[in-house]
């Protein structure tokens, strides 16, 4: 990942990527994490947008699809952005059917017998980024990769985007943004410690820390 340190540096500074040992964040399933990701901050800020964008059309290039493909809503700007610097067709991935008209759960065009990269903003266990990847594939497509700005980098992520036959790869990940941010001197040592104890084992981090688990939402 050529780019992970300069993206990892983006995220932090334009705050799409926060970090809070003190007072840990609180997810939908309840688990407490002492990191939040919300890319959408970056579609703001014009510099911080182009480095992104750049760095995702580099990888598309690679792979040279067919077609560009967006999970909604978070990666549907990223994909229209790739999708004119590179030249080719773009569809987006509801995350359900419409339940009217045509009921399409991909807009835009028909990807059948295409060959077709994802893009994604955040990739956590996979479940969701997984669906929009099977998605494609039962509409006909051959999925070449899944390209994310970010990744929590739990283990289990890679293993599933394996079985599916489809390659994964990250502009940034979980690692080089804390070490960007202890390099910043936003961590200590000892958070550094905590925040990697977290990569480990998000379940039970918070418990083990002082900061019960909440219901799911």
């Amino acid at each position: 990942m050529k780019h992970a340190r300069n993206i990892a540096e983006i995220l932090l500074e334009k705050q799409a990527v926060t970090l809070n040992l003190d007072e840990p964040y609180t997810y939908a399933s309840g688990i407490r994490s002492p990191i939040y990701c919300d890319n959408r901050r970056l579609m703001f800020f014009p510099d911080a947008r182009k480095t992104v964008c750049a760095a995702f059309c580099e990888e598309v290039a690679a792979f040279n699809p067919d077609v560009i493909a967006g999970t909604a809503t978070s990666a549907v700007p990223w994909a229209a952005w790739a999708a004119s610097c590179t030249d080719k067709p773009m569809v987006y991935i509801r995350k359900t059917a419409k339940g009217y008209g045509k009921q399409k759960l991909i807009e835009g065009g028909d990807i059948q017998g295409k060959t077709v990269v994802v893009l994604e903003d955040l990739v956590s266990t996979g479940g969701s980024s997984l669906n929009a990847v099977r998605a494609c594939q039962e509409a006909g497509g051959a999925v070449l990769a899944m390209i994310a700005i970010f990744t929590y980098e739990f283990a289990d992520a890679p293993q599933k985007f394996a079985e599916a036959g489809c390659e994964i790869r990250f502009l940034t990940n979980f690692s080089a943004l804390i070490q960007a941010a202890a390099a910043r001197g936003a961590l200590s040592p000892e958070q550094l410690a905590m925040a990697q104890a977290w990569n480990r084992d998000p379940q039970n981090w918070g418990p083990q820390h002082g900061f019960p688990n909440a219901a799911s939402a």
